[in-house]
């Protein structure tokens, strides 16, 4: 009798454990949702608090804010696990983002490495078209009261000098963030106006820069 009652039982058993089997396919699907085109609504909430305000990350931070730097590293094209932990390889690709931007590269994301961050969220503004009106808006404040600009600045008046400097006709990405392109070519057009070629937006290149206009 219990010979007959074996094989009954193995069947049973393989049918409770058959839905196990489904798991692994949920895990892989669950994964791939992190990698879509749009941010997720939780970690859009975050770009609500200015860059400046943002906590600072660094290797062994745990917060979700971990996730919305993962995911814009990630989406810049460094490849990276999207779970929150600020581990080894969000260090690497941190301090390799950094390195591309022109900015300190301590593998801390602080106020500038955030800045160039959300500037990944933004889209750049057209070289071809009219200026955009917050680059505009910017001109309302004189040349000598602008912020002073130098490589590794993070600030939409970079915007406006690197909109500035490409329509003046040299070549530069407008992402918001003064990396060494845009070091080159303050410094070209600081020759071309007879400036002080330091590389330094002041006062004297501002007022050239205005004149572009």
């Amino acid at each position: 009798m219990k010979k007959k009652w074996i094989p009954t039982l193995l069947a049973f058993g393989l049918l409770v454990a058959s839905p196990l089997t489904f798991q692994p396919a949920e895990a892989t699907s669950h994964a791939a949702a992190v990698t879509e085109d749009k941010l997720p609504a939780n970690l859009e909430n975050l770009m609500d608090i200015t860059p400046e305000h943002q906590f600072i990350l660094r290797n062994g931070s745990e917060r979700i804010e971990v996730e919305l730097l993962q995911w814009t590293l990630d989406h810049y094209g460094l490849e990276t696990a999207v779970d929150g932990i600020f581990g080894p390889q969000t260090e690497k690709n941190v301090r390799q983002y950094q390195a591309d931007k022109g900015l300190r590269v301590d593998g801390v994301v602080g106020t500038n490495t955030w800045a160039a961050l959300y500037g990944e969220h933004d889209k750049p503004a057209d070289p071809e078209g009219e200026l955009p009106a917050e680059l505009r808006n910017l001109m309302d404040i004189a040349p000598e009261h602008q912020f002073i600009l130098r490589q590794g600045s993070a600030r939409i008046e970079v915007e406006l000098l690197q909109w500035t400097l490409n329509e003046y006709g040299l070549t530069t990405t407008v992402d918001g963030i003064f990396g060494p392109e845009t070091n080159k070519n303050v410094r070209q057009y600081q020759a071309d106006k007879g400036l002080k070629v330091d590389g330094i937006v002041g006062t004297n290149t501002w007022t050239a820069l205005y004149g572009e206009y």
